[in-house]
C-alpha cells in the first residue's frame, strides 16, 4: 500500500534501468517515452476529474482569508 506517486516512480525507475541494460535502441527509447507519458496521464487524470467538484471549497477558503477594506 504505497501512494500513487511512489508506484509510478518505481515504474519509471524500473523502465529506465531496463532501457540502460538493453542498450540504446530506438525501440527501447520509444517504449520508455510511451511509459513515461502514460504515467504522467495516470497521475494527472484523477486530479483533473476531482478538481471541478472541489473548486467551490477552494474559492470559499480564499474568500474567508481575504482582506476586506
Amino acid at each position: 500500500m504505497y501512494p500513487l506517486q511512489l508506484v509510478l516512480r518505481e515504474i519509471l525507475l524500473q523502465n529506465s534501468l531496463d532501457a540502460m541494460a538493453e542498450g540504446s535502441g530506438t525501440d527501447a527509447e520509444s517504449v520508455a517515452m510511451t511509459i513515461k507519458y502514460a504515467t504522467v496521464m495516470v497521475a494527472t487524470l484523477p486530479i483533473l476529474c476531482v478538481y471541478p467538484f472541489l473548486q467551490k471549497y477552494f474559492t470559499s477558503g480564499v474568500m474567508i482569508g481575504a482582506v476586506k477594506g
